[in-house]
């Protein structure tokens, strides 16, 4: 692989991370009204206004947390050797599966243990 193949693996990485934080960032703080394209879009975010906004802020703090093991991967790429770099990209996919599927299933175990707000 040559050094600028490598920057450009490493840079999408961290991009994809940053990306995911940032898009996490307006689900914390509540700003993203309901709607059918951006945020947790499972059928108990649609209940209310409320559990909407429940839900994507827990949904939004778990994946900016779990944007973090993608930035790191994205940054550490810069650093490793280029006979390591297939492995290395091959556990940098295993990093980034896990870190969209774990929240997901965190989210949807926690949904079901929750606590329903007034209204619902």
């Amino acid at each position: 692989m040559r050094p600028e193949d490598q920057f450009t693996f490493a840079g999408v990485i961290l991009v994809t991370g940053l990306v995911i934080f940032m898009t996490a960032l307006p689900l914390i703080y509540r700003k993203i009204p309901m709607n059918y394209f951006y945020g947790i879009r499972l059928r108990e975010a649609f209940r209310s206004t409320e559990r909407w906004y429940e839900i994507n802020e827990y949904g939004g703090r778990l994946l900016a947390r779990w944007s973090v093991p993608i930035i790191l991967a994205g940054a550490i790429a810069f650093a490793v050797p280029p006979r390591f770099l297939f492995g290395y990209a091959v556990a940098t996919v295993v990093v980034i599966l896990v870190s969209i599927f774990v929240p997901l299933i965190q989210i949807v175990r926690w949904i079901k243990r929750a606590p329903k707000t007034a209204g619902d």
